[in-house]
Order: C-alpha cells, then structure tokens, then sequence
C-alpha cells in the first residue's frame, strides 16, 4: 500500500511538471545552419594600416581578420591587397586603384587619409582627392561594393602630444567627417574607424611598440567594427 501511494505520489508530481513545463515559454526551436554563400573576391587598397603593419602578423591585420570572417561563411572566397605603406589618398589613387582595371572585385575595401593626416594635408584637398579616388573605383568596378573605412584618430598616437596632439585629432576628425560624407553620396559602406577605438589610459595595449600603429588588441578593435559592415555590402550588392 504504501509503495502504489509512493508511485502514485511521484506520479502527480511528474506531471505537474509537465504542466509547468507547458505553461512555461516555449523552447526556442535550433535555427537550421545557414548554406554556405558563394564565394567572393575582396581587394584592399591604401596604407600600412591596411596591411596590418604592427600586428604580430599579416593575418591579425583588420582587413584580414574580417576577411578571415567572409571566408567561413563563403568558403573559397579570397583577398587580394593593393595596399603600399606610406600611402595618402593621392598615392592610393594614383598607383592602387588602377590596379582594379581588367579585374572583377565583388568588395573594394578603402583604408587612406591616415598619411594625409600625418602629412598636414589640407582637408579641402584631401576631400577632393578622396572624392575623385571613390569616382574611379566605382567606374572600374561598377558591381563592386566600396566600403570606405573612416579616418582613426592620428592623435591618440602618444607621438603627438600637446596641442600638436589636438590639431592631429581634429584634422582626423575632419577627414573622417569627409569620408562618411562622401562614402554616403557614392553610395559606398562606411566602418567608422574613429570610433572603433577609444582613447585609454593604457594606449599600450591597443598600440603596437612604435606607438603608432595598432597593436593585435587594436586590430581586433578596428575588425570588430569592420566585419559587420563589410558583411552587409556583400549581402546586398548586385549580382
């Protein structure tokens, strides 16, 4: 008697459970794995910040990080890198973008105006060489999306320091302003670099040892803010 009272008990007890179970929030269904897209070919232009000078390696470079990214959700997929250290946006269009001629891209990332800062370009120059530089890689590759990466803040660099270090920052921000702009009227994606990395109070965890460059640390930053951005331009872009 006592062990069909035991049963018994245990099995009111099962189900009320199963009643809370169903009074409960559904269980969120297993999203079905997404089929792999098709494959696609990216080129890179601009500067040493584009080739990832003072990561650990090439590969943890930003540019490359994200690519690595497109690679595991479109297998085959592939990147080609124009970039030339010490480029300012004029070089970029000079010496890069006629590369682009006779090829078919189906991403153009754009990493200029770092020099351009360094060098005291004026920002009125640098916008319209910047405009001209968007011009002729739409004409090249009219199927191609353009993601334009922003102007970082130069001046966070300990490099510069004092007011130097604030005329840096603002002419930065002023070239990063031009290229969001001009990104917006040619239709082209935008990765605001600027933003990507905040000031800190240890600039050396996201600087490389030339205290110019990013670090690893930093170039996961800088990718972070990529990656979603260069994703999207994929995913709408003609075919």
């Amino acid at each position: 008697m006592r062990r069909s009272a035991a049963l018994a008990g245990i099995a009111a007890l099962g189900t009320i459970a199963g009643l809370a179970g169903c009074t409960g929030r559904p269980r969120r269904r297993a999203e079905p794995p997404q089929p792999p897209g098709r494959p696609v070919r990216i080129v890179a232009l601009g500067d040493s910040l584009a080739l990832g000078t003072g990561a650990s390696a090439p590969r943890n470079g930003f540019i490359f990080r994200a690519y690595l990214r497109v690679l595991a959700r479109r297998p085959g997929s592939r990147i080609d890198s124009y970039a030339i250290g010490g480029s300012t946006a004029a070089d970029v269009l000079r010496l890069q973008v006629p590369r682009l001629a006779g090829t078919r891209a189906d991403a153009v990332v754009i990493c200029a105006g770092g020099n351009d800062v360094v060098h005291r370009v004026e920002p009125e120059r640098f916008r319209a060489t910047y405009a001209r530089l968007l011009a002729r890689v739409r004409a090249l590759q009219p199927r191609a999306a353009i993601v334009c990466c922003g102007v970082p803040d130069v001046g966070a660099s300990p490099l510069f320091t004092g007011f130097d270090g604030d005329a840096v920052t603002r002419l930065s921000r002023a070239d990063d302003a031009a290229v969001r702009e001009l990104a917006r009227r040619a239709h082209a994606s935008f990765a605001d670099l600027f933003a990507a990395i905040e000031r800190r109070g240890d600039a050396n965890r996201y600087l490389s040892d030339d205290r110019f460059h990013p670090s690893d640390a930093g170039y996961e930053q800088l990718a972070e803010m990529l990656t979603p951005v260069l994703l999207r331009a994929l995913a709408v872009r003609p075919t």
